[in-house]
């Protein structure tokens, strides 16, 4: 029988996968004053056992951390915690492959059954064609979960049962209505990195782990073992009832941690050190993998929002990077703002499904500010010169012409900048509905345009607004800003 002692004895000959499990021990370490601020106010608002914040700021990380591993247990939560980040293990999964796509091992193009063969005799004829970059993109219209395995496994058994899992995968029908289109898959990435490990010619755990803590010098990298005893040294996992947290011992799932796709682990600092280098905005992203491979890695096609590299992807113009992962009794989330050269992470031990709208809306707020902190605000000005819906010229009022409830508006404005503006936040405002794009930064003179879609009612006047502000702090402290109140009149 594989216990927990006989895994960790054979980690000892896989130092790049594993970490020392019983190495979290409470240590003090300074936190930044506002970061933690942030963190008891999630705590407190959400009622959480505990809550870890990071942000990335051009390479400056700052990390902060508040509460208990275990509600009932007064041992204290720290930064050196390796917190499970669920599904963010796409993303992570996803620089590995792209690192041999760059090498010439794989291509997004190449297909499945190209690199597996033996799969062929029970592929349906519907998954013939998949490739690399529909399972990395979410586009191959395959099932979302196989879950079927043995109990006890060891490591050297984790490529077959990956196989055996994209077997069932190749073999199950299509879930309705998914082809040609993005459709969530845990197994569709595992089945991705089935290929990339085949051609790596190395057990995921062993050729990642090596990639991550030596390549991209995360060393707390890992997967978890099985059978984790009830160990209030590490985090616990809490499920939310009637409002009380209810702690769940800290043992992993099989199926979890042999699915590539949700089983990595990292402290809360080392998962935001990552958000930069997986979107090149890293110098260690620089000789990381070439110019095409980044273009590819971090593009998506237009069927989906998921970038090859598995990120969710806010436009190829001004991107931002996100991924969340959850287990239903812990929550973590990451986003990246390449353009801000910018990253921020929570994660909390328990199953808090509305702390992801707020965890953004603060952290994301708490970067922008930090950044004009640091740097001293341009010299800029600001002038909104048209605003109008679609098919329509914004005179007194703006009348849409579609024949839907969504109108569409478009907003140009030009900048007056020496030689760059700093951040800049947009927000319109259509009735209660608000839209914000706070992903400029840098913008060079001239003309720009944005827009936004509301789904609003045509019964009656709607009042509107627009606010450029060259910062992104909301007026704080902005040098300039343009902003244009009226109505909507809804034909």
């Amino acid at each position: 029988m594989i216990t927990r002692r006989t895994l960790i004895q054979s980690a000892i000959l896989l130092p790049s996968t594993f970490g020392n499990l019983a190495e979290a021990q409470p240590s003090p370490r300074f936190q930044p004053k506002w970061l933690e601020a942030i963190a008891k106010q999630l705590q407190k608002e959400f009622h959480l056992p505990a809550v870890w914040v990071a942000v990335n700021i051009e390479g400056a990380v700052e990390s902060a951390v508040v509460g208990v591993h275990k509600i009932g247990d007064p041992t204290p939560a720290t930064l050196e915690d390796r917190l499970t980040v669920a599904s963010i293990s796409k993303p992570i999964a996803g620089l590995w492959i792209a690192s041999l796509v760059d090498k010439g091992k794989l291509s997004y193009d190449t297909k499945v059954l190209d690199v597996l063969p033996e799969l062929a005799a029970d592929c349906l004829p519907e998954h013939e064609g998949i490739t690399l970059g529909h399972l990395c993109t979410h586009t191959a219209g395959v099932i979302r979960d196989v879950r079927h395995l043995s109990n006890r496994l060891l490591l050297e058994q984790y490529p077959a049962e990956r196989l055996k899992q994209a077997k069932e995968v190749l073999s199950s029908p299509s879930p309705a209505g998914s082809k040609g289109k993005g459709v969530y898959s845990n197994n569709g990435v595992t089945l991705a990195v089935t290929m990339a490990e085949r051609v790596a010619r190395e057990p995921y755990e062993v050729a990642a782990g090596r990639f991550y803590r030596e390549r991209l010098r995360l060393k707390s990298w890992g997967v978890w073992a099985m059978d984790l005893p009830d160990d209030v040294s590490l985090p616990w996992c809490h499920a939310i009832k009637d409002g009380q947290a209810i702690p769940y011992p800290p043992q992993s799932v099989q199926y979890q941690f042999v699915r590539p796709s949700g089983s990595a682990h990292c402290t809360i600092s080392d998962l935001v050190r990552f958000g930069l280098i997986a979107t090149n905005s890293s110098p260690l992203s620089e000789n990381l993998l070439k110019p095409e491979t980044w273009r590819k890695a971090l593009s998506h096609g237009e069927t989906s929002g998921t970038a090859y590299g598995c990120f969710s992807t806010g436009g190829n113009d001004f991107p931002v990077f996100d991924h969340g992962g959850s287990l239903g009794t812990t929550g973590s989330f990451l986003r990246v703002l390449p353009a801000w050269r910018s990253c921020f992470a929570y994660h909390a031990n328990s199953d808090a499904s509305a702390l992801g709208g707020r965890g953004i809306e603060l952290l994301q707020d708490a970067v922008r500010k930090r950044r004009a902190e640091r740097d001293s605000p341009p010299a800029c000005r600001i002038a909104l010169t048209h605003v109008a819906t679609v098919d329509s010229a914004w005179q007194k009022e703006i009348t849409p012409t579609s024949g839907d409830d969504k109108v569409r508006i478009k907003i140009n404005f030009r900048i007056e900048a020496s030689p760059r503006t700093g951040d800049l936040l947009t927000v319109v405002k259509l009735g209660d509905v608000e839209r914000r794009d706070d992903r400029f930064a840098g913008l060079a003179a001239g003309n720009h345009t944005l827009h936004f879609e509301f789904d609003t009612p045509k019964t009656r006047d709607t009042p509107a607004s627009v606010t450029v502000d060259a910062l992104g702090t909301a007026g704080n402290i902005t040098p300039e800003s343009a902003r244009y109140v009226s109505a909507l009149h809804l034909a």
